[in-house]
């Protein structure tokens, strides 16, 4: 029997393996750092020029055999779990998958590395991705390895380093080796991201987790600077300082229905998922006024908190999961349990922006929770669902203690005589009796009139929180919403039609008397069987279409609406808003605006924000598994149009609709398992009708679209 072996060209491995499979630049040149740090390095130095890179380390380097053997062996990797260095220091390994060298396709069009290791000649391999050569150089003396990027497929201006530094300040965690960015416009030593925490200087609440996958306990502590020592008196039972919970996770989980495990399959996970800890950082911005009311401590920070939850597996964080994604699910959390902390009932939940700090994991400890294919996040199978719901079960262990907390200083605020009418009704009914009051009742007026500010604070910060934590289901809604906006368009185009479909039914009467036809399809030989009953049938539709009409008229008295109506406007302020909102609420996505000069325009805000919304919403959940993802707006003035262009960075189009991308705009039109397949075909329409049409859509490099609006200049 013969063996086989695959053969491919190197053009097709660069692509699949470098191009294809690192979604981002940084997460290519991170792959170059994590080979450094496999290769015992005690710094690792990336100078960006005009359009090269050279990433220097002084790890141990590769021989001739190395380059031969290993390096242009796909797949081949040596790494172990952990390797020694001379200082006793252990470095767990980051790389296994022996792809990590083609992140130099990714970055760009031709690659040299220069290698010289321990009692070994130094190497040279280039390589332009369609054929690569190596060589001895006898002249190299320090051990190490410098790799140079030649024709850069990026663009690296001041902001893409700056995205740089804070990508590897929040995926490197460790300090055995530093990294040092160097660029015409930046020059700076990568600092840790994730700092210490201190309660009342940086953050409210240190969580500390620990999980014993043996006993399959989870520890809660909580260390707490929030409230001020007066809260004692309304917390004796209640250490504000300090909290400490162990809960079982076995008989927290075993009765939950949606594992689908038995006792001993739902034991046995825990085991295998092994152990792991966290650490957290709670931090709220109270009001004003909630600060004295709830006895709190501090109104701001001295150091700046935390934004976002990273996952660590060892030194480096798992891609997708360095902060920018709700990974823990916070905010929908908060979003179905919508209760104050003061609520006597209620489960109140912290939101998003309120915790940050990160989970740590071992490449060999907790093997079970693997990478996908394309190492941009983790397979979410059961070990990591189960993984999910211990982190939250420790989160929920703090939220019910703080909430324990401001429920009891809550009962200070209630009202302490309730019968005693209040002296502001009393002025109220008789306002000259204000002269007359008793320094008792002018302080307890004082008092009414400061609790009445306080209540109308409170008011305005919760309509405000209300509206951000209903904020994304609104523009959901929106999408739908939009639906309405067709139909509006339909109506109109029957409007236009309307007296031809009242009047048709008459003359088609009138012509049939004028031709001497009326009387004979009314005899009783005609009219014997319904179908053939002309006159019956048209005074039937003659009914059906009064009431059609009728129908239509309340439609778009209820429909038409003065919002989209176009006015004059600025369409850079419509345009900028967009951005606001959705930068806001999505801290991973960058919009850039490219206009030469501002727009004024008759046009409809609604409309600009139906496209938009729709157009960003879909690249957000297309590409949800990327770090980071840039949207492009560009808009141009021709003639009595506005001519538009929408881009993302992302993955692009579905393979299916490459040779034909206009089928996207047909209604239902999905490839996401829950997908409604509605947001192109809402694009589509709504650009129709403003009086515009898409000109052009490209799904090749990222998505692409060109359309116009119509209205007037």
């Amino acid at each position: 029997m013969e063996k086989l072996q695959y053969i491919i060209e190197d053009e097709t491995i660069a692509e699949l393996l470098g191009v294809q499979n690192f979604s981002t630049d940084e997460s290519a040149i991170l792959e170059l750092v994590k080979n450094a740090y496999d290769a015992r390095a005690s710094f690792v130095k990336l100078i960006f020029e005009k359009n090269s890179l050279t990433v220097i380390d002084d790890g141990i380097g590769m021989s001739i055999d190395d380059i031969k053997l290993k390096w242009m062996h796909v797949g081949k990797s040596t790494k172990d779990y952990k390797t020694v260095l001379e200082n006793n220091q252990v470095r767990v390994l980051a790389g296994s998958k022996g792809v990590g060298r083609f992140a130099l396709a990714r970055l760009g069009q031709a690659a040299s590395v220069i290698s010289k290791k321990d009692g070994f000649s130094g190497v040279v391999w280039e390589t332009d991705w369609s054929s690569s050569s190596v060589s001895i150089d006898n002249d190299l003396d320090d051990n190490g390895t410098k790799i140079l990027i030649h024709d850069l497929r990026a663009r690296w201006n001041k902001k893409k380093i700056e995205n740089l530094v804070l990508f590897l300040s929040k995926t490197y965690n460790d300090n055995v080796m530093k990294i040092i960015v160097s660029h015409p416009d930046i020059n700076t030593e990568i600092a840790p991201y994730i700092t210490e925490l201190i309660p009342g200087i940086n953050c409210l609440a240190k969580i500390s987790l620990n999980y014993d996958s043996t006993t399959h306990s989870l520890s809660t502590e909580v260390i707490s600077d929030e409230f001020l020592d007066a809260a004692e008196k309304y917390c004796k039972d209640i250490n504000l300082k300090y909290y400490f919970q162990t809960i079982d996770i076995f008989d927290e989980l075993k009765a939950n229905d949606q594992w689908e495990l038995s006792e001993n399959e739902l034991k046995n996970n825990l085991l295998q998922l092994g152990d792991f800890s966290a650490e957290f950082s709670f931090t709220i911005s109270p009001a004003k006024a909630d600060v004295e009311k709830f006895l709190y401590k501090h109104y701001t920070l001295p150091s700046e908190s935390l934004k976002g939850v990273i996952l660590y597996r060892n030194a480096f964080s798992i891609s997708s999961y360095e902060g920018k994604k709700d990974w823990l699910g916070f905010g929908k959390s908060s979003r179905k349990s919508t209760a104050a902390a003061t609520h006597p009932t209620g489960s109140w939940r912290v939101r998003e922006n309120q915790m940050a700090g990160k989970v740590e994991i071992d490449k060999q400890r907790n093997g079970v929770l693997q990478d996908l294919s394309n190492r941009q996040g983790l397979d979410e199978n059961i070990f990591y669902e189960l993984f999910v719901e211990i982190v939250l079960s420790g989160i929920k262990s703090f939220e019910r203690y703080r909430q324990n907390i401001i429920r009891h200083i809550n009962v200070k605020n209630a009202p302490v005589e309730e019968n005693q009418a209040p002296v502001s009704e009393k002025i109220v009914s008789n306002p000259s009796s204000v002269a007359n009051l008793s320094k008792e009742e002018t302080m307890l007026l004082a008092a009414e009139i400061k609790a009445y500010q306080k209540a109308h604070t409170e008011a305005q910060r919760e309509r405000d929180n209300v509206e951000t934590r209903y904020k994304y289901d609104v523009r959901i809604l929106n999408v739908l919403a939009t639906v309405g906006l067709k139909a509006s368009s339909i109506a109109h185009e029957m409007r236009n039609d309307r007296n031809s479909i009242a009047d048709n039914i008459d003359n088609i009467i009138a012509a049939l008397k004028k031709f001497d036809m009326w009387d004979e399809l009314n005899s009783p030989d005609h009219t014997e069987k319904s179908y053939q009953n002309v006159p019956y049938l048209l005074e039937t539709n003659k009914q059906v279409s009064s009431k059609l009409l009728a129908f239509m008229n309340t439609m778009l008295s209820e429909i038409e609406k003065k919002q989209f109506e176009p006015s004059w406007q600025s369409v850079n302020d419509i345009i900028q808003r967009i951005k606001k909102n959705w930068e806001d609420d999505y801290a991973w996505i960058d919009i850039l605006i490219n206009m030469n000069d501002d727009i004024c325009f008759k046009i409809s805000e609604d409309y600009l924000q139906v496209i938009f919304d729709n157009l960003i919403l879909n690249s957000i959940q297309q590409n949800e598994s990327l770090n980071h993802l840039d949207i492009s707006i560009g808009i141009v003035l021709s003639g009595s149009m506005l001519s538009l262009s929408y881009a993302d960075n992302g993955k692009g189009l579905d393979r299916k609709y490459l040779n034909n991308p206009e089928k996207i705009l047909e209604v239902h039109e999905t490839t996401r398992k829950k997908g409604h397949g509605l947001g192109m075909w809402i694009v589509n329409n709504t650009v129709t009708m403003s009086g515009g049409e898409i000109t052009k859509i490209d799904g090749n490099n990222g998505f692409y679209i060109e359309f116009t609006i119509g209205g007037s200049r």
